[in-house]
């Protein structure tokens, strides 16, 4: 994946705000990425392939510690809960209506979307 130096800029940008522990994207919007990234983006290899899309959730992963054995922000828990209820079925398999924070989300991105139609 070839990032260019404004790619590189955004990378360090979030990595200096985590560090000073300032919040540059929000929690609630930090819970949209991740509950986006849990309910579509395994068909998505966008989210992989772009250089923002791909900082933003990277940020949003460490912002609510979400790594293998570490404890989530357990305040932010609940609403990231919430958005994957709003999005997903109890096995995370997106219902037929998608919200509109998907929606607002895909469009503040420039995600293509690539929900199953069925």
């Amino acid at each position: 994946m070839g990032f260019d130096s404004n790619d590189n800029f955004r990378q360090q940008l979030y990595e200096t705000a985590l560090s000073a522990d300032i919040p540059i994207i929000s929690g609630d919007k930090c819970c949209q990425l991740m509950a986006y990234l849990y309910v579509y983006g395994g068909e998505n290899e966008q989210m992989t392939t772009d250089a923002r899309i791909y900082s933003a959730m990277f940020y949003a992963q460490k912002r609510l510690n979400i790594f293998g054995s570490e404890v989530m922000d357990l305040e932010l828990m609940p609403v990231l809960q919430n958005y994957i209820k709003s999005a997903a079925d109890k096995y995370g398999v997106p219902y037929n209506e998608t919200p509109e924070w998907v929606l607002e989300l895909e469009k503040e991105f420039g995600i293509k979307p690539h929900r199953s139609k069925k």
